[in-house]
């Protein structure tokens, strides 16, 4: 029914605030709160008195409420001391952020100050995250490739993350770091070299008919390891002679069409980002132009993009400019590559040990000087 002169609004008869974010906002934090309250609840007391807690407060123990909020809870820790700042979300977006595909994006929010967070910012993360898995999943399904390069071309290998329920892989692995002083890269590497081995003699012990059959499973499983030196040396190759037709002046003019057109989109979504996630997500979808994209920045965007830097990226820069470092790259999961002299792979830091990795490395320098 339409309003009327004399009709009285609904903020005014309820003495509401009239702006609907408000509430929401409100309403958010409120749940966050109990959420926080539950889950200290649980942790903190028996089941026994637990349940007696819930019955006294009326709260169903099992209930899917009790879940959903235990759920939030769990996953949003990290913003145990600042509830608040996840007021702007409701808490729809919260529940699907704690699903397997989007949990990475809660700790990108941490990036963002108090009062920087907005639904459509975390909506838009969720879109982004959304066409990152989309593009992975096509790439996994046209051939699955652990092989990276680095922006000065040089080879390594990458592996998705491990997703698992049980979290074993990542629980063993911790295990053996702690308890016996063990590098991430070492575990891997003999692991695998290991489990090659196993197969490999598996398919001398078989007989000559089965193997056939068991090379189309053991193809499966392992496409990488079955690949031959030569093969993959002959692959690089023929990447490395595409990359130089594309940079002479005889490159396909479409294809000189296509990168452009990279280039120009790259520039514009630099220039509309507000924040360091954003340039980071921009760079990570077009890392083959990035330079080109760089120089066609003005001076005043490249300085206010440089100040959207935080600290480690600030640092890791001035170190590569000072000849500290000869280059680094960042992983989507905010690790860094890191690469210096006399070393033919880069070394993996932290975000948070960043600062105190390039202060050893100065330090090292200058002994070596």
């Amino acid at each position: 029914m339409p309003a009327t002169i004399t009709s009285t609004p609904y903020f005014q008869k309820h003495q509401l605030d009239p702006n609907p974010t408000s509430h929401i906002e409100t309403s958010s934090l409120e749940y966050l709160h109990a959420a926080f309250l539950l889950y200290e609840y649980k942790t903190t007391y028996s089941k026994k008195e637990y349940r007696t807690l819930l019955n006294t407060y009326g709260w169903d123990k099992g209930s899917s409420e009790e879940k959903r909020a235990l759920k939030i809870a769990e996953n949003f820790q990290e913003f145990l001391t600042c509830p608040q700042h996840l007021a702007p979300i409701p808490v729809t977006i919260l529940l699907r952020l704690c699903s397997l595909q989007y949990k990475p994006i809660i700790s990108q929010l941490q990036d963002y100050p108090i009062g920087g967070l907005t639904c459509e910012l975390v909506l838009e993360l969720i879109e982004e995250r959304k066409a990152l898995l989309k593009t992975q999943k096509q790439e996994q399904e046209k051939e699955i490739s652990i092989w990276r390069r680095t922006p000065k071309g040089d080879r390594y290998c990458q592996f998705p993350p491990q997703w698992e329920e049980d979290h074993q892989t990542g629980v063993l692995t911790q295990e053996l770091i702690d308890g016996y002083g063990l590098l991430p890269q070492q575990i891997l590497r003999e692991a695998i070299a290991d489990y090659h081995a196993k197969i490999k003699s598996q398919e001398k012990e078989q007989p000559q008919e089965e193997t056939a059959e068991s090379e189309v499973v053991e193809s499966s499983m392992l496409p990488q390891l079955e690949t031959s030196l030569t093969e993959s040396e002959k692959a690089i190759e023929v990447n490395s002679r595409l990359k130089q037709n594309e940079q002479t002046s005889t490159s396909n003019p479409k294809e000189q069409q296509v990168v452009g057109e990279e280039v120009l989109m790259l520039v514009e979504k630099l220039k509309l980002s507000t924040s360091y996630h954003q340039i980071r997500s921009a760079i990570y979808r077009h890392l083959a132009v990035k330079d080109e994209a760089c120089q066609q920045l003005s001076p005043e965007e490249q300085l206010r993009i440089e100040r959207l830097l935080p600290q480690e990226v600030l640092a890791l820069k001035t170190a590569r400019d000072n000849g500290l470092i000869i280059d680094y790259y960042e992983l989507e999961t905010g690790w860094f590559q890191v690469f210096i002299a006399d070393e033919n792979k880069p070394v993996s830091v932290s975000k948070s040990n960043i600062i105190i990795w390039l202060q050893e490395q100065e330090r090292l320098n200058c002994v070596t000087t």
